[in-house]
């Protein structure tokens, strides 16, 4: 019996090991995964001078989210807590702005790429790739005008089921999502379109940057804003109600937000632009 009994535990003793060192091998795996260094081609663009440039990044920061995930100081705040997949703070841009040039911070939000080398994670530059030379260098200008506060945050912590994701490429780092995209951006409906097409840019987040529907936020294709006449896709893009007095989740709390800083002739463009898209896509 007590051979049984020692033998039993030296087979659980086992077990335990091989179980320890492969977890050993996959945190090791998933560091090399995450650490993973990218070589970005994004073209360096200069902050921008002129009057107008500090208030014009500051509505693209805000229409593009940038101040959802970093606060509304850019000082970083915790914006994803859900272990065991992740726990995500968002850097404090005001200390990155004051340690970076400006052709880094580009690169970070254009190819996400950090100073370092280091791929960016949970970083939406796949939408940001799309941002024009002008448009970053306003973005920028916001970004040196705001003076340094906080402290620094936290690094990210991915959980069991984060590093996992990790490795399987269930969850990929930006400048990944950025090769692997392959699209010139929304479908070009010509010229009477381009206005609307521009500004469903900053649908890209969540609804992928062909507008056809995003996994990550269970966004639904774009073709659905035809569903809509001006007035009732307003009222969705200003309050967060939709059709039927409904609550629609994500888009409900973020559209108040962000999309209220389009005009009236905007958002009247962006809803032409996606009722025609809804015609022609596939």
């Amino acid at each position: 019996m007590k051979s049984s009994i020692k033998w039993a535990a030296r087979v659980a003793a086992g077990i335990g090991a091989v179980v320890v060192l492969a977890g050993a091998g996959a945190l090791a795996a998933s560091e090399v995964v995450i650490r993973r260094p990218w070589t970005a081609n994004a073209t360096p663009v200069a902050a921008a001078h002129d009057p107008g440039a500090v208030a014009r990044g500051e509505r693209l920061a805000g229409l593009y989210g940038c101040n959802n995930c970093h606060g509304a100081d850019l000082s970083g705040r915790l914006f994803y807590d859900d272990m065991p997949v992740a726990r995500l703070w968002a850097p404090n841009l005001t200390l990155v702005a004051a340690h970076q040039t400006d052709a880094q911070l580009t690169r970070a939000i254009r190819a996400g790429v950090a100073a370092d080398g280091r791929s960016l994670w949970v970083m939406p530059s796949e939408a940001f790739a799309h941002l024009s030379n002008a448009e970053t260098a306003d973005i920028l200008a916001y970004l040196r005008s705001r003076p340094a506060t906080g402290a620094r945050q936290p690094d990210k912590q991915l959980g069991v089921v984060g590093r996992i994701g990790a490795l399987i490429g269930k969850f990929k780092p930006a400048p990944q999502l950025i090769a692997e995209a392959h699209k010139a951006g929304p479908i070009d409906l010509g010229p009477a379109f381009a206005e609307g097409r521009a500004l469903s840019r900053a649908c890209m987040e969540c609804h992928g940057e062909d507008l056809k529907g995003g996994a990550t936020a269970a966004a639904p294709d774009l073709s659905v804003a035809a569903a809509y006449d001006l007035e009732g896709f307003e009222r969705l893009l200003r309050t967060g109600v939709a059709a039927g007095d409904r609550r629609l989740g994500l888009m409900s709390e973020i559209a108040p937000v962000r999309f209220n800083r389009l005009s009236d002739t905007e958002i009247a463009a962006l809803h032409g632009y996606l009722t025609a898209r809804s015609e022609v896509a596939p």
